[in-house]
């Protein structure tokens, strides 16, 4: 089960211009991370416990709850008269835990997944392959030793592309297409397929590669960055010998080869400076929407691996 909800502090606690019955909270949650939240004015004071719901959170119709149901009962990531509003923050019920627990199964919450789209459905031919790892990009408030990692550090920052995960790979002269947790027969059909044909990625992908990317245009997650047609957006790859991920220059070279697009670079940098990170995914798509975020990433692996981590923009709509 995912951990979505922990025992919090209150650490913070500041005015929001223009609002005369909320304000700005922030709240330490151990390992759930360090986050912003909207409360009601007066409703807690520095130091107080607090229940605090992460993004993606799916909450159980419950009495005290109906608020939720405007959002379809799912925590979301916004802001409020420009304040940001990362989780929910509700009262602590007294109990026996402590800062930091996690209180996910206590209080019945489970994880908000993307709908996959009727043209990406696929027949499954296996589970993804257990020697490639799965995409899955972490959130800088829960993770904030990532971004101390990367000060100073070489680095780019990515436009986060929201779509639908795939991951394409050959290995010992097998060649595979998966969604994020299977791996999918060869339909031309298929989204995530065309992406893999329209590359001719079954002749041309690399001998023990994984190329993962988003899949994104019409009828997937209302195709924000407005695509006429289904294309793939390339984020990582990984040489399954060697068990790591390319480094940045070799997946640039890798897609050249491939003459498959990468996700748009933003920033391209040699000395990673936290300041200001929390506004890092503000921005906008080509077509002038609000764009999801931003993913930043170490030019170079630590040991076998980027450090990496995406910035939600908090302007966008999902």
């Amino acid at each position: 089960m995912d951990s979505l909800v922990f025992v919090g502090k209150i650490v913070d606690l500041q005015p929001i211009d223009g609002a005369d019955f909320i304000v700005s909270a922030t709240v330490v949650c151990g390992p759930g991370g360090k986050w912003r939240g909207i409360v009601r004015k007066n409703q807690f004071n520095l130091d107080d416990l607090c229940i605090v719901y992460l993004p993606d959170s799916l909450i159980p119709e419950t009495e005290g709850m109906e608020f939720m149901a405007a959002s379809n009962w799912r925590v979301k990531m916004r802001k409020f008269k420009g304040a940001p509003s990362e989780v929910l923050i509700m009262p602590y019920i007294e109990c026996i835990f402590g800062i930091g627990c996690d209180v996910t199964r206590q209080y019945r919450v489970t994880k908000y997944h993307k709908p996959i789209p009727a043209h990406l459905n696929g027949l499954a031919c296996g589970y993804f392959p257990p020697f490639i790892p799965k995409t899955d990009e972490l959130n800088y408030q829960r993770h904030g030793d990532l971004v101390d990692n990367l000060v100073g550090k070489p680095y780019y920052i990515t436009v986060k592309m929201d779509g639908s995960s795939t991951t394409a790979y050959r290995y010992n002269g097998v060649f595979g297409v998966c969604s994020r947790n299977l791996q999918l027969l060869r339909d031309e059909d298929n989204g995530y397929w065309k992406v893999a044909i329209k590359y001719k990625l079954e002749d041309l992908l690399p001998e023990c590669i994984a190329i993962q990317w988003e899949t994104c245009g019409p009828g997937i997650q209302s195709n924000p960055s407005g695509l006429d047609e289904i294309e793939g957006f390339v984020f990582s790859a990984y040489d399954i010998n060697k068990q790591a991920y390319l480094e940045a220059y070799d997946l640039i070279d890798l897609c050249t080869e491939l003459k498959m697009p990468m996700c748009e670079i933003v920033t391209w940098g040699q000395s990673f400076s936290k300041e200001g990170v929390e506004v890092l995914g503000e921005g906008k798509y080509k077509n002038g929407k609000q764009r999801e975020g931003v993913v930043v990433r170490s030019q170079h692996n630590v040991k076998t691996a980027p450090i990496s981590f995406k910035v939600i923009n908090l302007g966008y709509e999902t």
